[in-house]
């Protein structure tokens, strides 16, 4: 299924589910208990084989029993072998009850108002997010360990009240908050999400017959599961205000937009931009994180952002509704976010703060130092070329030189002097992709579709740039609202990344 054939289903859907809620949910059910009807069915099939062939060898009928025995029990072994599909729970630094003893007795507390399953284990990571992974221990049919992951950025950012309503709508989608039938259907649809993957890089050739099937019906459940996910988003708002009011779930929501975008847009790139002129960080990031939400909490960003993120609508890219939809449906109206004087990060893990600070950092640097170098190096590199080369006349480079030049002082962010040079060396007859593709990519930026005739001559003289390059065209033709090219160039894209 391609995304703009998902999108008008789903659109399609949204109007039957307005039309008729009881049946579609009914429906849903249904849809989402064949992927189970099909599993047990191959699975009693291949099974009904083996005990009929032994029937016939027990009848004296040994040579085609045999066989059967055979075929049918190797086919059931692959069957149980596709459907007990181990996934990989989630990673990140685990924290015991008797290290963070008032983060347990917060998680204890939600569950015993909202009568959910247990969580098994708490991981914090360094994502700005939270959620509940249900990791299934016997592949489709369930058996689930449930894991609470909470990214140490969004504890740093949230007042401990707003850290438990955004946990509550978590704990909410597990829990009761969607009845009995509606949190099946949550979990096995994020179940089916993962199993996707996992299907697709099937290689046997009985795994590729077995699977098909699914790599068929996952999409068209993801389709049908997709309006009540929506719903559901809602739902678990509603329980998340039940347990901590009206306010700070709305609180909640806003803070993590605002916090959530000053950390991926100012602090990260904030610290990422030293690798240009430091050989190592200068300082460690978890370390560092509460003391810029602090200060930034007091420029006048945070009202800014806040105010576009209201201005979002609700897209079909995600299951989450838009900040001010979500605020409608809670019946509130926006507040600027502040920095609270304690956060959930202080109060919730107390004296395991500074060691968890400590290994989240660590293994930030184990993971990043090879690039942090790499950047540095790449950075002096083209310090040094544009030294060579400042004084010539750019009109009188040759082409190669001319191509060195100008990505050099892309590398240095010198955008406005690399433009026009990328843009000379692409159009030679001697260019290459990589500059045709650097040109594409700034002109792109700057919503200029004249990137594409780059990202066609990129495509023209190196394959393995195809991909990004028509993805890149698409991305920029749906910015300008052009949406005759947008789906031309999706549908070309979709043909590409399934070849």
């Amino acid at each position: 299924m391609t995304e703009s054939e998902f999108r008008n289903l789903v659109a399609h859907l949204e109007r039957e589910c307005d039309i008729a809620p009881g049946r579609y949910r009914a429906k849903v059910t249904a849809l989402a208990g064949l992927g189970y009807a099909y599993a047990v069915g191959m699975l009693a099939l291949t099974l009904g084989g083996v005990f009929a062939g032994i029937g016939l060898v027990a009848s004296r009928h040994a040579l085609i029993g045999g066989k059967l025995v055979l075929i049918c029990g190797v086919a059931a072994f692959l069957v149980i072998r596709a459907l007990w599909v181990r996934l990989d729970p989630p990673s990140g630094r685990r924290v015991s009850r008797e290290e963070a003893p008032h983060l347990w007795r917060l998680v204890d507390k939600l569950r015993a108002k909202q009568a959910g399953p247990e969580i098994h284990e708490i991981i914090i990571d360094e994502a700005f997010n939270a959620s509940i992974v249900q990791t299934p221990r016997l592949g489709i049919f369930g058996w689930y360990r449930n894991t609470l992951t909470l990214g140490l950025p969004l504890l740093q950012a949230l007042s401990p009240k707003e850290c438990a309503a955004v946990m509550a709508h978590e704990y909410g989608h597990i829990s009761g908050a969607h009845g009995k039938t509606g949190a099946w259907i949550y979990r096995i649809r994020l179940v089916w999400m993962r199993l996707a993957e996992v299907f697709a890089q099937e290689e046997g050739w009985f795994d590729k017959l077995f699977t098909r099937f699914f790599r068929w019906y996952i999409p068209w459940f993801n389709a049908y599961s997709f309006v009540l996910a929506r719903q559901q988003e809602y739902e678990a708002d509603q329980a998340s205000a039940r347990f901590v009011g009206r306010t700070t779930t709305a609180s909640a929501l806003i803070a993590a937009s605002v916090k959530g975008r000053f950390m991926a847009e100012k602090f990260w790139p904030a610290l990422y931009a030293q690798a240009d002129h430091q050989p190592r960080p200068g300082f460690m990031p978890h370390a560092a994180m509460r003391t810029a939400l602090r200060v930034a909490g007091d420029s006048e960003d945070f009202k800014t952002w806040m105010w576009d993120a209201l201005a979002r609508l609700t897209t079909y890219d995600d299951t989450h509704p838009s900040l001010r939809d979500r605020l409608d449906a809670l019946g509130m109206k926006p507040i600027v976010p502040t920095h609270p004087e304690h956060s959930a990060a202080q109060v919730l893990l107390r004296d395991a703060l500074p060691r968890i600070t400590s290994d989240l950092d660590a293994a930030w640097l184990t993971a990043v130092e090879a690039q942090w170098r790499e950047r540095h190096n790449k950075v002096r590199a083209a310090q040094a070329e544009v030294e060579r080369l400042g004084d010539a006349n750019p009109a009188r480079l040759e082409v190669e030189e001319k191509s060195r030049y100008a990505l050099a002082l892309l590398t240095l962010d010198r955008v406005n002097e690399a433009l026009p040079l990328l843009c000379e060396a692409a159009e030679h007859a001697r260019g290459n992709a990589e500059t045709a593709m650097a040109a594409g990519r700034i002109l792109a930026e700057r919503g200029d579709d004249a990137a594409v005739r780059y990202f066609e001559m990129a495509m023209d003289r190196d394959g393995d740039m195809i991909p990004e390059a028509t993805w890149r065209a698409m991305q920029l033709y749906e910015h300008i609202g052009n949406e005759a090219l947008t789906e031309e160039w999706r549908a070309r894209y979709e043909r590409i990344i399934a070849d």
